[in-house]
């Protein structure tokens, strides 16, 4: 039975800490290879949290290169939610697929954006593969 255990929050854990890494680099990617653009915020969507500060998520109307119009947002977890200030952003988009977005705001610009909901999925992932192992050794 602890081997059971153990192969399940290890194979968990490890799943989440890889798609944790791609998920990241591909961020960094578009952080860095990525065409900016102005867009505005047309929405906000709240996170709900417990009693801690409210956030949201936007949803952002931009033009690409192209000249159309799109509606996208990143993402519940892709990036670090915005605060409460609807308005003028600058969106980074793949020419390629431009409903893959991330949104630079003022107070989460860059690398930071998309570093929170990393190193949270990291987090949950290595508890998860710690508890497998403990769990193994309590009862192995």
């Amino acid at each position: 039975m602890p081997q059971v255990v153990l192969t399940i929050l290890a194979g968990l854990g490890l799943a989440g800490m890889a798609y944790a890494l791609v998920r990241f680099w591909r961020d960094l990617g578009l952080l860095r290879r990525g065409v900016r653009t102005p867009g505005e915020v047309v929405e906000l969507r709240p996170v709900i949290r417990g009693n801690g500060p409210r956030t949201y998520y936007p949803v952002v109307r931009y033009r690409p290169t192209d000249g159309s119009v799109v509606t996208a947002t990143p993402g519940r977890f892709r990036q670090t939610p915005l605060s409460a200030a609807p308005g003028p952003v600058t969106v980074v988009y793949e020419p390629e697929r431009p409903n893959r977005i991330l949104v630079e705001s003022p107070s989460a610009a860059g690398t930071s954006s998309v570093l929170v909901p990393f190193v949270s999925l990291l987090t949950v992932s290595v508890v998860v593969l710690v508890v497998g192992i403990g769990v193994f050794v309590k009862l192995g």
